[in-house]
């Protein structure tokens, strides 16, 4: 059988490739922001139940890829993470931990074929300078107060910053020490620099370019 003119052909072509997303390019040892929101703009974590799932599965991928996460935080619609990458995986891993949590939840809210839990794939941007990263590491422990949880970041319990500061202890994925090398070798005078430096960015905030990519 005759195909159809070339025109048509070649329409048909691209509209195919249209829907199929580009490969990404990792730096299979990159330091990248992670982040991704609800479908819609909708609610993920419904209650302690989803955030606790999300950091079981966040824990085995992140043993898995042998990733070194600097910092998270999970709010009811979206989440961030600082991942220090070893030896890639973090394609791999992010579907199946955002894969793995959709079946779960839709499965408890009766959700199953109604849609997608995420809005598209995750966003991945590495962190290619100090002064990105220090822009990050304060975005990530403000993004409770901002999103008008809590008033201050200790009082969110679903984020890095509460172990990270020595109120509790660190999840198995969590690296706090290392993000605290980045404020100095000495471990007190460290934890003064951060906290001070999260401190003052509730004071001088300001949208950064990327905080509405997710």
């Amino acid at each position: 059988m005759k195909l159809l003119h070339r025109g048509w052909e070649s329409n048909q072509i691209a509209a195919y490739r249209g829907l199929i997303a580009p490969l990404r390019i990792i730096d299979p040892v990159g330091l990248y922001h992670v982040m991704s929101r609800g479908n819609f703009r909708h609610t993920i974590f419904l209650d302690d139940d989803h955030y606790a799932k999300y950091i079981r599965l966040t824990t085995r991928e992140a043993k898995n890829r042998e990733w070194r996460v600097l910092d998270w935080c999970l709010i009811p619609n979206h989440y961030h993470f600082l991942i220090q990458l070893t030896d890639g995986g973090l394609s791999a891993g992010m579907r199946e931990l955002n894969g793995g949590f959709s079946r779960w939840s839709n499965l408890q809210t009766d959700r199953t074929g109604t849609g997608h839990v995420f809005k598209n794939r995750f966003t991945s941007i590495e962190v290619a300078d100090e002064g990105h990263l220090f822009e990050v590491i304060r975005y990530i422990a403000n993004n409770p107060v901002k999103a008008g949880l809590v008033r201050v970041p200790e009082d969110w319990p679903w984020s890095g910053y509460r172990a990270t500061v020595g109120i509790d202890h660190r999840y198995p994925f969590h690296k706090p020490a290392e993000l605290l090398t980045y404020f100095g070798s000495d471990e007190a005078i460290a934890l003064e620099r951060y906290r001070h430096f999260v401190r003052e960015g509730r004071v001088r905030s300001r949208r950064v370019l990327w905080s509405d990519q997710v």
